[in-house]
């Protein structure tokens, strides 16, 4: 099995002004950090984007800003629009065709929950029809939607009503039920899995692609994984990944998101200013505690040379 063709796409974070207004400006210099590091494309107002923190005004400007730079910088732009109210997911999906984005995605609606496999297409059939030809990928995310439903069987129920839909946006940590949905029909789904630290399993498994948050900042770290799955060198890859794992469990122990944007300014020169309410802004001290600890654990720059192109 080769990944050659696998697609490391990001979630990139949203900057915000230090008065919590949306920074459209930082779009170009992050687009640009994304392109020098291999990354294939972006998924906006995703959970490392704050999407759900944002008015539909918010998100349809920021999917604009992405879907003009995107295109410039040649990166495939995914709009999520999953959103608690139907209107406004419909309004976002018809914006993303609107606006020249290459897909989109949504996640269930996690206030009143669907109980049922049915109950979620009901939901996410107009979403994706309000979208055109769009491909439509489900945004899988029970950590945070606490919506669990069995994936393949989504997937069989609801080709027949949602004809754009491709795949999903796998941020679940079953491997079993993975396996499933990248099996069902003779690989007919695209699965893009969502969770960085276990991505090597997945890969494994053959997922076709990955959206991760710390793409953000450190995708040559699993274009180097990669290249030594591909290379066959397992104990390479596995310390890749190992790495990886170091690192989300350094930044989970101070906030992942805030951790991101720290590194973002102070690591890579991209200022995504703060995270909203309710998250919590690191203070300089634990801003310098967790660069110290990261620096130390030695798991942000590996070396240009395994560092494939995308």
């Amino acid at each position: 099995m080769s990944t050659r063709d696998f697609r490391l796409i990001a979630p990139p974070l949203t900057a915000f002004h230090a008065d919590g207004s949306l920074n459209l400006d930082a779009v170009e210099p992050l687009a640009k950090l994304l392109v020098e590091t291999t990354v294939d494309g972006v998924f906006v107002a995703g959970s490392s984007g704050e999407g759900q923190t944002m008015s539909t005004d918010e998100r349809m400007n920021l999917a604009e800003r992405w879907a003009d730079v995107g295109a410039a910088a040649d990166l495939e732009v995914i709009i999520q629009v999953g959103h608690n109210s139907l209107p406004d997911a419909v309004a976002l999906a018809e914006h993303a065709q609107k606006i020249g984005a290459d897909s989109i995605a949504a996640s269930s609606p996690c206030y009143f929950k669907p109980a049922t496999v049915d109950e979620l297409i009901d939901f996410l059939a107009p979403v994706a029809a309000a979208a055109g030809d769009l491909p439509f990928y489900f945004y899988e995310i029970p950590p945070l939607t606490q919506v669990r439903l069995p994936m393949a069987e989504f997937l069989e129920k609801a080709k027949p009503r949602i004809p754009n839909l491709v795949g999903l946006k796998y941020s679940n940590l079953d491997l079993m039920q993975l396996q499933q949905c990248v099996r069902l029909h003779d690989g007919e789904f695209e699965v893009l899995f969502g969770s960085d630290q276990q991505l090597l399993s997945a890969v494994v498994y053959g997922v076709c692609g990955a959206v991760g948050s710390t793409y953000n900042f450190a995708a040559p770290l699993y274009r180097s994984m990669l290249a030594a799955f591909d290379r066959g060198d397992l104990e390479t890859a596995r310390r890749e990944q190992g790495k990886s794992v170091d690192m989300v469990a350094i930044m989970v122990k101070y906030g992942f998101l805030a951790a991101c944007k720290v590194l973002m300014r102070e690591r890579f020169d991209v200022d995504c200013g703060p995270v909203r309410p309710p998250l919590r802004n690191l203070t300089e001290e634990q801003s310098a505690q967790l660069l110290a600890e990261l620096d130390t654990a030695g798991v942000l720059h590996p070396e240009p040379a395994v560092a494939e192109s995308r």
